[in-house]
């Protein structure tokens, strides 16, 4: 989110010698001359009693960067000040700059603060329970690992071959019209575009073609030189059309699908007219095994495979421990 300066205006400080309110600009009190002190609050007067500050010269002090106090004499000094105006002590090292940043509140009210979030103490571990930890969480790893080990290990099994199928499916594509919509932008070339409407696509931090800036309240922000920006959170929403639109294109309008029981897989034919054509295929192969009076199966692209599996044909299969068969091959 982008901030919008809107001008600044002349904050208010107070005396802590007097309780005399003095105007940010003054370094020192209008009534008793006291020095402002270094944690100085400054403050907004009344909204209905000041304006956005229009003179160059203060315009050029509040954009002059934060003031500095004097590490000797503690006296506030310009930004641009090399030399103290009270004391003429050295202020290129160890000065301190007036922080910055802070949202500015009305004269007379408290500044609103945010408690700091509770946390409950921490019970202090002593170092056998540190260890005793350590080591039921490495035993815990230990222990899953032997599970898991156990779980995917496989066993080999001499099995026979009991029956086979295969399946086969291809997509059937037509070259048509279709209707599609986008964002203007993202438009095929050759789309032919139906109608649009303005709509909103996305937030930016910075100005685009199209756009709608959005800001939040005001509020002033101070800049450490006695005077406070006036600012705005905004951002900006953007616009773009969004279309409907014809084009042609390759669209699946059938799938074609075979299945057989023996080790001669075929694939579907169809007369096609000059507008269709063949598109993805897939192909899936399952065999079935009797090993020990139990029934595996494995399913496979592998048509090479495949077509080794003649009914009653001896294979060497890997089991695991959930049933399923990871690998098979025919038995030497």
């Amino acid at each position: 989110m982008a901030r919008k300066s809107l001008g600044y205006i002349e904050l208010v400080w107070i005396c802590d010698s007097c309780q005399t309110k003095n105007p940010g600009a003054i370094k020192s009190c209008t009534s008793c001359g006291a020095p402002q002190p270094i944690n100085v609050r400054f403050e907004k007067v009344d909204p209905e009693t000041f304006n956005l500050v229009k003179d160059e010269a203060l315009l050029r002090m509040a954009k002059s960067g934060p003031d500095k106090h004097c590490p000797f004499c503690g006296t506030r000094n310009l930004a641009s000040a090399t030399t103290c105006v009270e004391c003429g002590g050295d202020l290129t090292v160890g000065a301190t700059s007036r922080p910055t940043g802070e949202v500015v509140e009305l004269a007379g009210q408290t500044p609103a603060i945010t408690p700091p979030p509770t946390t409950s103490a921490r019970p202090k571990i002593s170092k056998g329970m540190l260890i005793l930890i350590v080591v039921l969480v490495l035993g815990l790893c230990a222990l899953m690992f032997v599970v898991l080990s156990q779980l995917f290990k496989t066993s080999a099994l001499n099995a026979t071959v009991s029956s086979v199928k295969w399946e086969r499916a291809i997509v059937v594509e037509a070259w048509q019209q279709v209707e599609g919509s986008g964002w203007m932008s993202d438009l095929p070339g050759d789309a032919d575009i139906i109608d649009c409407q303005s709509q909103f696509r996305y937030n930016s931090d910075t100005y685009k073609p199209n756009s709608t800036e959005v800001c939040g309240t005001p509020y002033t922000v101070d800049t450490g030189t006695g005077f406070g920006e006036v600012v705005q959170d905004c951002y900006y929403q953007v616009y773009e059309d969004y279309c409907r639109y014809n084009m042609m294109a390759w669209t699946t309008v059938d799938t074609l699908s075979l299945s057989g029981y023996d080790l001669n897989p075929a694939w579907p034919t169809a007369n096609l007219s000059n507008t269709q054509r063949f598109g993805d295929q897939t192909a899936r192969y399952t065999i079935w095994f009797d090993a020990d009076g139990q029934t595996y199966s494995l399913t496979t692209s592998d048509l090479a495979l495949f077509q080794q599996a003649y009914p009653g044909s001896d294979w060497t299969i890997e089991v695991n421990n959930f049933g399923s068969v990871s690998s098979a091959e025919p038995a030497n």
